[in-house]
């Protein structure tokens, strides 16, 4: 029975067989002639590409993409391998090529998918792109990815001498940890449609590759050129460039590479600071031998949070705010980064950082110090020779301009573009003025308060002339006004200020609000001329700091006290401890400045009850809201107002218009005694007779700000009305922002208040 079974079996295999053989010979099932051979096959039967056919038999990729899968191979022809050994003269023949980088260059040579000459200048990172699509218009994802994948790298590291985990050499330790590549390799393919986008030339391109961009119809495999016929294979595209690529380091490879007689070891053991390790347990077990229980490597993916761009990964991100895109952007975005050589590095500390009242040197230096060093140095973006000149934004987002003549170095990197340089760049912030904080160890306090608070792109402003005050560490201990102190448990950095003395101490812990309240306070927006008595300069926080010309002293809207909430008054004469800051001048001051301001309707209800009655007669004003319906909240105002000798002269028909109380007070603008406002037409809050039902116009009067003084012209052109810089001219008045558990008055000046000898009558003055 069993023997039949079989006998069935054999013949029924047999007749399969031979209807096999009836199917591969039947012609209707039989390969098209017309159908083109796999990619190596393709590539053998071109004359010219030999060199790179040999290339592919020794790596046993002929084996790989002539069996499955789809790709798109960029060939080298003979002629470009000739230049590869001219170039490189330790190889004669491809044979030469140590197996391990002959491989690389190939994989390098073949990207995953294939891709139509047209396809390569039609994708970003959302997809084919769409004409009709505004969002996804425009070609932007000019990188592939390749076949070529580094193996996982192991890096030495260790606490150093600050308590930070920092990259090391792996001979300076014994624990070590091991980085999970996270992609393959990408190349990017420029064509004219990608230059135009982001406003580049052929210079641009000539600087990284060395040959200019011919022409517009041209399309390059990094510095390869493609020719313009395709070769079409069964399973993908095969260009031929007339280059060899040689794989692309990240910016990691470059600066541990030593290139000529430069070295950039100094700025990468700096970068090295900063790295981040998160174990990554799949691929921790997706390693060979895992899941049987032998012993792996733990593997950890790298990045670099406090850094512009992470420089050990092929992967690149998006900057900073930019939301919406998919998890993987690399082809669309590659990095900038310009590196120091040792000798320029060294030379910056020395000059920045190494002095007596400094940090001692680069090592020395606070954590966020080379933080902003590193930051500097580094671009989202890439960098091109038309960023050169116009400026580009660096990682500290900073506008840098680079002299070409300190380049060293230059090379298009894997996700970056690299530039050496031999001459440092300096960080804004030291050339600004935060500079002195920020360099010298004296005003550590106020550097770590600005830190906190995040004010350190306003201070370092291009185009500014700030007047900035700060007490210096030693007067905030001694006034106990701004200490500060490190929480071990978060990492935070704590602040805190001390009302009283002995038992009645106590402590406000401060809040970011606070602390950025205070500082902001301290920011004046404009020099003083010295021309005026006093000088009345808008700061930051939206106060007022008044500066005494013929003095030398300078305070907030209120009496400087001694130490935080002090009852003791004191007069502040700042000393001046910038020199070379470019955009402003920076002042010690021994005490903070207070600041205080009654709102407008307090003011006038309590010191000029006579006006005052008038404006609430008038219908002008609301008693239990304690405010004036006419005036906005959201406005600045100038408000002269009359004497009582002179209100009491007063006919009744001039108490009860409206009108004529309105145009004393002009809205849009504060003006001062102190001639910074420029003479004009300035809207008053008076309705004019111009009006209608759907329009509300305003009445314009002319004043003549001086210095010292304010002239208010008639009609003819004389002067009607001059009023002179006194004590009782320039009283500002506000209102409080803050719900009054600040520790520092959240006050916004807006009006100030001028007495005069005489009202402002609308048929006498020079109206507009």
């Amino acid at each position: 029975m069993i023997r039949n079974r079989q006998i069935v079996l054999f013949t029924g295999i047999l007749v399969l067989f031979a209807s096999c053989n009836d199917f591969y010979e039947n012609e209707k099932f039989q390969r098209p002639d017309w159908l083109a051979g796999k990619l190596y096959t393709q590539i053998k039967e071109q004359s010219d590409l030999s060199t790179f056919a040999r290339c592919i038999e020794l790596t046993g990729y002929d084996t790989i993409i002539n069996a499955s899968g789809s790709y798109t191979v960029f060939a080298p022809d003979n002629e470009a391998f000739a230049l590869y050994f001219q170039s490189n003269p330790d190889y004669q023949s491809v044979e030469e090529i140590p197996m391990e980088e002959l491989a690389r260059i190939v994989k390098y040579h073949i990207v995953q998918n294939p891709w139509s000459r047209e396809q390569l200048k039609s994708l970003d990172v959302y997809g084919w792109i769409d004409t009709l699509d505004i969002n996804n218009d425009e070609p932007r994802g000019y990188k592939r990815e390749t076949l070529l994948r580094d193996k996982d790298q192991k890096y030495g590291v260790k606490y150093d001498e600050n308590k930070i985990f920092c990259i090391v050499d792996t001979s300076e330790t014994n624990w070590h940890r091991r980085q999970t590549t996270d992609s393959r390799k990408y190349a990017p393919i420029f064509y004219q449609e990608y230059l135009d986008i982001y406003d580049l030339g052929s210079d641009d391109f000539e600087f990284y590759f060395n040959r200019p961009f011919e022409n517009s119809n041209d399309i390059y495999y990094l510095g390869g050129r493609l020719r313009q016929e395709d070769i079409f294979a069964e399973n993908g595209f095969i260009y031929i460039i007339d280059r060899l690529i040689e794989p692309l380091k990240n910016a990691f490879q470059i600066l541990s590479t030593e290139a000529g007689n430069y070295s950039y070891s100094d700025f990468l053991d700096l970068i090295n600071k900063f790295p981040q390790f998160t174990y990554n347990q799949d691929k921790t077990f997706d390693q060979p031998g895992a899941e049987l229980g032998y012993e792996v490597d733990s593997l950890f993916d790298i990045t670099y949070p406090a850094l512009a761009f992470d420089i050990c990964n092929e992967k690149t991100q998006p900057p900073s705010g930019t939301f919406g895109l998919p998890s993987n952007v690399t082809i669309r975005y590659h990095h900038g980064l310009i590196a120091p050589t040792n000798e320029a590095l060294d030379e910056f500390a020395s000059e920045y950082l190494a002095g007596g009242y400094q940090w001692s040197g680069l090592e020395g230096a606070p954590y966020h110090i080379k933080r902003m060093i590193v930051n500097t140095y580094m671009s989202t973006n890439a960098i091109y020779p038309t960023d050169f000149k116009q400026g580009f934004y660096n990682g500290e987002l900073d506008i840098v301009r680079l002299d070409e003549e300190t380049i060293v170095q230059k090379q298009y990197g894997s996700n970056c573009t690299f530039i050496g340089v031999n001459k440092a760049i300096v960080p804004r912030a030291f050339k600004s003025v935060s500079g002195p904080i920020y360099l010298t160890k004296g005003y550590s306090i106020a550097m770590f308060a600005i830190e906190h608070a995040e004010l350190l792109s306003a201070l370092k402003k291009e185009d500014k002339n700030y007047l900035l005050f700060i007490e210096s560490d030693a007067n905030c201990r001694d006034d106990s006004s701004l200490l500060n102190s490190y929480d071990s448990r978060t990492g935070d950095m704590q602040f805190s200020a001390f009302s009283g003395k002995g038992a009645s101490t106590k402590e406000k812990k401060l809040t970011t609000n606070d602390i950025r309240i205070l500082l902001l306070n301290h920011i004046g927006t404009a020099i003083p001329k010295g021309l005026a008595n006093k000088e009345f300069i808008p700061n930051l926080a939206g106060n007022f700091l008044i500066v005494n010309n013929q003095t030398g002293e300078v305070s907030g809207t209120a009496q400087t006290m001694i130490g935080y909430n002090g009852e003791i008054p004191v007069t502040v004469f700042p000393t001046q401890i910038s020199t070379n800051a470019d955009n402003g001048i920076t002042y010690e001051i021994s005490n903070w400045f207070s600041f205080s301001a009654a709102t407008l309707y307090v003011r006038l209800s309590s010191s000029f009850i006579d006006f005052h009655s008038l404006l609430i007669n008038a219908g002008l004003g609301n008693q239990q809201e304690e405010r004036y319906t006419f005036l906005s909240e959201n406005e600045n105002y100038t408000v002269f107002i009359p004497n009582d000798s002179v209100l009491s002269t007063l006919p009744d028909s001039l108490k009860k218009d409206p009108n004529f109380l309105r145009m004393h007070f002009v809205q849009g603008d504060m003006i001062f005694t102190d001639g910074n406002k420029v003479p004009g037409y300035y809207e008053t809050t008076r309705i004019d007779e111009k009006s209608t039902t759907y329009t509300t116009i305003y009445t314009k009067v002319y004043i003549e700000p001086g210095i010292d003084l304010i002239n208010i012209p008639d009609k003819t052109g004389g002067v009607y009305l001059t009023i002179p810089e006194s004590d009782i001219t320039n009283q500002i008045a506000g209102r409080n922002l803050g719900d009054g558990t600040e520790a520092f008055a959240n006050i916004l000046s807006n009006a100030v208040i001028h007495v005069i000898d005489k009202v402002l009558l609308f048929e006498e003055l020079d109206t507009e």
